[in-house]
C-alpha cells in the first residue's frame, strides 16, 4: 500500500474520531527523511489536543533484537486553550520528535523517554517526555489502515525528576504513577 493510502487512512480515522481539525500546521522538507508532516489541532472546552500525519508514511528503523521497525504517530494532549504561537511552538516539537527515529535509527514505543534539552512549549519544567500508549480507556492505541496497525504514541511532557524516577521503573508503572500524582494535560 502506498504512503498515502496509509496517511488516509488516519486521516480518516482521526476524522471519524475528533471530527474536523480546528486549525494544523504543515511542515515540508524535500530532502528530510518525512518530506512532509501535518499536525492536526483539535480544540474541546479543556483541552487541545495535537495529532501528527506524516510520519507513518515509511516504517521506523527496525529495533535491535525481533520485530520490525513498525509504523507510528504522535498525539499529545494539552488542558485549556492556548495562543497561536504556542500551538505553532507543540507543532514544531512534535514535529522534530516525529523525525527523530529516522534521523537518529532509534525506534520509539511506548514506554520510551527522550531528553529534550529545553523544555517543551507550554509545559513549563518539563524538559523530557514520556512516550505512553492509550491512557485512558477512550484513548487511542493504534489506528488500523490497510497496510497494518499503526501505533499511536502518546506524548506526555515530564520533568528531570519524573524522567529520573521512571528510569526505575517499568513504564506501565511510571504511567500509572504518573497519572495518580497529576494532571497529565497540565
Amino acid at each position: 500500500m502506498p504512503a498515502i493510502a496509509i496517511l488516509r487512512d488516519i486521516f480518516l480515522a482521526y476524522r471519524e474520531r475528533d471530527g474536523e481539525e480546528h486549525d494544523g500546521f504543515l511542515f515540508e522538507d524535500p530532502y528530510g527523511p518525512l518530506s512532509r508532516l501535518d499536525v492536526f489541532v483539535y480544540r474541546t472546552l479543556d483541552l487541545t489536543t495535537f495529532a501528527t500525519i506524516g510520519m507513518a508514511a515509511q516504517p521506523m528503523p527496525a529495533a535491535p533484537g525481533p520485530g520490525g521497525g513498525g509504523r507510528a504517530e504522535l498525539r499529545l494532549a494539552r488542558r485549556g486553550r492556548l495562543q497561536r504561537s504556542e500551538e505553532h511552538a507543540i507543532a514544531v516539537r512534535l514535529a522534530n520528535l516525529a523525525v527523530h527515529p529516522f534521523l537518529t535509527g532509534d525506534q520509539l514505543n511506548w514506554g520510551h523517554m527522550i531528553g529534550l534539552g529545553e523544555e517543551f512549549p507550554a509545559f513549563p519544567g518539563r524538559r523530557s517526555v514520556f512516550l505512553s500508549g492509550p491512557l485512558s480507556p477512550e484513548a487511542l492505541d493504534y489506528v488500523r489502515t490497510g497496510e497494518g496497525a499503526v501505533r499511536i504514541l502518546n506524548v506526555v511532557p515530564i520533568t528531570d525528576t519524573e524522567r529520573e524516577r521512571g528510569r526505575l521503573m517499568s513504564p506501565l508503572a511510571f504511567a500509572e504513577s504518573l497519572l495518580t500524582q497529576r494532571d497529565l494535560w497540565s
